[in-house]
């Protein structure tokens, strides 16, 4: 009996250990293992081995006159395939505790290194939250993003980007009100050093991003404005080989808008931009030399805008058919850019792209914890040829390119 008694009171310890366990569920595992085929008629700007298409990279054309990039490729990878942990952790500030690492494998384009998506720690209390770590862009604009099959998930026709940051938000009743500081961890302004998160720092004020959101029922309404500045130089070399410290910046403005609907089987979203060099975004604009002295090598610089739209419907559960329609302008630089006698100083993503428009209909067949998704994408780029005019850094003339590309998905998740 003592015996029974003494395995007994073992036991009870455990026992209760294991009961807050479940109750808590500190650790749970997520994510999918999923397979891209693809083929694409028109070599791209894209990224992780092809399977991340942005837009058809016109360079121009052979001794022949024959488009150089208009070739065909094709190629099945699984690099798209993910895993992620959530984590609840202990009440502090009077703050319940979340947190979450997410990564995939597309690292390296040849490597396949495990990189990191996201890693953040949430507190959340009853009418606010304090986000701190890498997630997704404010701009990405929350649940509200494009349901198709393409890895873009309609770039650049709305933005790409996960960034270190810290977000605050504040609910009050159907509105969600918040503010965000980010630097660059991944997604890079573009400058004289090509891709690098040295302008972010140089310019040592974070970017900062003040957000609405509205949930009410089916309705989802949100908008935002971004403020941005980087620092594209800290010295530069005059006509006499001497080095000269700059503090010259870039200030950049950005807005955005959206509204989702979803009831049932139904889910239509409308989303648009207006901004100043959102090439860290993953989308067209940039900025150029402004004016410049010779003596010092000392410039200034202006923006390139852009502004772009896009419209996405799917409707279903099991059969889930879909339509996305993008479109976007390049509105050219706020003031004329430094003509050296060859063509101007100018940084950023497809900057000499004038317009561009994608049509994608798509038909997925979903159960649970498995999706197969065929997708067809049509994107036209006009990219500027011609004389090419100083005040404004756009063409005279347009040159389009079409990209037809196929997708097909497999998914299983976990």
């Amino acid at each position: 009996m003592l015996k029974l008694i003494g395995c007994l009171l073992f036991l009870l310890p455990l026992v209760a250990i294991s009961q807050e366990a479940k109750k808590e569920n500190p650790v749970s595992f997520y994510g999918f293992v999923r397979s891209d085929f693809y083929l694409d008629t028109y070599k791209g700007l894209n990224a992780f081995q092809d399977v991340f298409y942005l837009f058809p990279n016109y360079i121009g054309t052979d001794a022949n006159g024959k488009d150089i990039n208009e070739q065909t490729t094709a190629n099945l990878v699984s690099v798209v395939t993910r895993g992620g942990v959530n984590i609840n952790g202990p009440e502090i500030f009077g703050a319940k505790t979340t947190g979450c690492i997410e990564v995939d494998f597309a690292g390296k384009p040849e490597i396949f290194l495990i990189r990191l998506r996201k890693a953040y720690t949430l507190f959340t209390w009853t009418k606010t939250k304090l986000l701190v770590g890498q997630t997704w862009h404010p701009f990405w604009g929350n649940d509200a993003f494009p349901r198709i099959g393409a890895l873009n998930t309609g770039t650049p026709f709305q933005p790409f980007n996960r960034s270190p940051q810290v977000r605050f938000d504040y609910k009050a009743g159907s509105f969600t009100l918040s503010a965000t500081g980010l630097y660059q961890q991944q997604y890079l302004s573009v400058g004289p050093i090509g891709s690098s998160n040295t302008y972010k720092r140089d310019a040592v004020i974070p970017e900062t991003v003040f957000s609405f959101e509205y949930n009410k029922k089916a309705w989802t309404l949100g908008a935002g404005i971004d403020f941005n500045r980087i620092k594209p130089r800290v010295s530069t070399t005059g006509s006499d080989a001497k080095i000269y410290v700059t503090d010259e910046c870039l200030n950049s403005t950005s807005l955005m808008g959206y509204g989702k609907y979803a009831t049932g089987k139904l889910m239509m979203l409308l989303k648009g931009y207006y901004g100043q060099n959102m090439a860290h975004l993953t989308m067209i604009g940039g900025y150029g030399v402004a004016t410049y002295n010779p003596q010092t090598g000392k410039e200034t610089y202006t923006n390139i805008s852009s502004y772009s739209t896009l419209l996405n419907i799917t409707y279903g559960t099991k059969w889930k058919p879909g339509l996305f329609l993008g479109y976007l302008e390049n509105l050219g630089s706020a003031d004329p850019l430094v003509n050296k006698g060859t063509k101007a100083d100018i940084w950023g993503c497809g900057t000499n792209i004038m317009n561009m428009v994608r049509v994608s209909p798509s038909i997925s067949y979903s159960v649970p914890k498995f999706l197969l998704t065929a997708e067809y994408e049509r994107t036209t780029a006009a990219y500027g040829v011609g004389g090419f005019n100083f005040e404004n850094g756009l063409y005279a003339d347009n040159h389009s390119v079409t990209n037809n590309g196929m997708r097909l998905i497999m998914t299983l998740f976990f």
